[in-house]
C-alpha cells in the first residue's frame, strides 16, 4: 500500500495540476484577446503586452508536463525522488521570458530611433485592454495564493511573473493615453517600460530556481549545530550540509561520539538528533548522520 506521505504527494500534485490548467486558459484568452486587438490598430505595447501572456501560457504548458514528471515517486534511477523536475521548469519560465525580452526590447528601441507614430486607440482598446488587467489581477492573486499553500516552486514563480502582468498592462494603458494625446514616443517607451518590468521577474526567477539546482544550502548550519550537541551523547557536530528547496530540504551531518559505545546506544544517539532536527524544521525531509567516534584523527580533519 502506498505510505501517507506518498499519497499527499500525490495529491498535492493533483491539485497544482489543476491550478496551472485554469490558469492556461485564463492566460490564453488574455494573449488572444491582447494579439487581436494590437494586431488591429498596430499597437507595439498592447503587441509585446500579448507576449508577455504568450508567454505566460507557454510557461504554463511547460509546468504541466513537468509536473506530471516531479509527481512521480522514488524510483532506483531517482532515489531523492523528481521534485527537481519542478524546479526545472520553474527556471525554463526565466529562460523563455528573457528570450522574450531580447527580442521584442530591440523592436521597441528600433520604434524610437524610426520616430514611430504614435497609435490612435479608441474607447473600446481602453476597454480590452481594462479587462484583461482584471483577469490579471486574478490570476496573479490566486496562483500565489494556491503556491504558498500547496508549497509549489512551480506556482509561485510563475505568480511572480503573472502578477508583473498587472503592472505591466496598467503600464500600457497608460501608454495608450499617453499615445492618444499625440504624444508619438508614448507607445515604443511603454513597450520598453513593459520589458524592464519582465526582465526584473525573468532575473528573480532564474536566481532563485539556479540556487536550488546547484545545491546552495537551505538550512542554518549554526542552528542544526545547536539542535545536535544539546542531545545527550553528542562531543561535537561537524560537515553539516543542506540541500532542496525552503519547503522541502535534505540534510547530512557528520556526529562526534564516544567511540566505546554500543551500536545500539550509538544508534539511539543519531535518531534523537533526528527526532530533535525535524520537529525544529519539518521543512527537512531527509536528513542522513554518519557516526564517528571522538577521537577519530583523520575525520577530524
Amino acid at each position: 500500500m502506498p505510505e501517507p506521505a506518498e499519497n499527499a504527494g500525490r495529491d498535492r500534485a493533483r491539485q497544482v495540476h489543476r491550478v496551472v490548467f485554469v490558469i492556461l486558459w485564463l492566460n490564453l484568452a488574455v494573449a488572444v484577446t491582447k494579439a487581436a486587438y494590437a494586431l488591429a490598430v498596430g499597437s507595439l505595447s498592447v503587441g509585446t503586452d500579448a507576449m508577455h501572456s504568450f508567454l505566460d501560457a507557454g510557461a504554463n504548458v511547460i509546468g504541466l508536463i513537468a509536473l506530471r514528471l516531479a509527481a512521480q515517486p522514488p524510483d532506483s534511477e531517482h532515489p531523492y525522488g523528481h521534485r527537481k523536475f519542478e524546479i526545472v521548469a520553474a527556471t525554463s519560465i526565466g529562460v523563455i521570458i528573457t528570450a522574450g525580452v531580447i527580442e521584442f526590447g530591440w523592436g521597441a528601441i528600433r520604434a524610437l530611433i524610426d520616430g514611430r507614430p504614435a497609435v490612435e486607440t479608441p474607447a473600446i482598446g481602453f476597454a480590452i485592454i481594462g479587462g484583461t488587467w482584471v483577469v490579471n489581477m486574478f490570476v496573479a492573486t490566486y496562483e500565489a495564493r494556491k503556491g504558498k499553500q500547496l508549497d509549489s516552486p512551480f506556482l509561485l514563480a510563475d505568480a511572480g511573473h503573472t502578477a508583473s502582468d498587472v503592472v505591466v498592462t496598467g503600464a500600457v494603458l497608460l501608454s495608450l493615453g499617453a499615445a492618444r494625446l499625440g504624444i508619438a514616443w508614448a507607445d515604443a517607451a511603454g513597450a520598453l517600460f513593459v520589458l524592464v518590468i519582465v526582465a526584473r521577474v525573468a532575473w528573480s526567477i532564474l536566481s532563485s530556481n539556479l540556487s536550488v539546482l546547484v545545491d546552495r544550502a537551505v538550512i542554518d548550519a549554526d542552528r542544526v549545530r545547536n539542535i545536535a550537541l544539546a542531545i545527550d551523547g553528542v562531543q561535537d557536530v561537524h560537515r553539516i550540509r543542506s540541500r532542496g528547496t525552503d519547503v522541502h530540504a535534505e540534510l547530512d551531518l557528520h556526529l562526534l561520539i564516544d567511540g566505546e559505545l554500543p551500536l545500539r546506544r550509538a544508534h539511539e544517539i543519531a535518531h534523537n538528533v533526528e527526532d530533535a532536527v525535524r520537529l525544529a524544521m519539518p521543512e527537512i525531509h531527509d536528513v542522513t548522520i554518519h557516526m564517528e567516534p571522538e577521537d577519530d584523527e583523520e575525520e577530524a580533519l
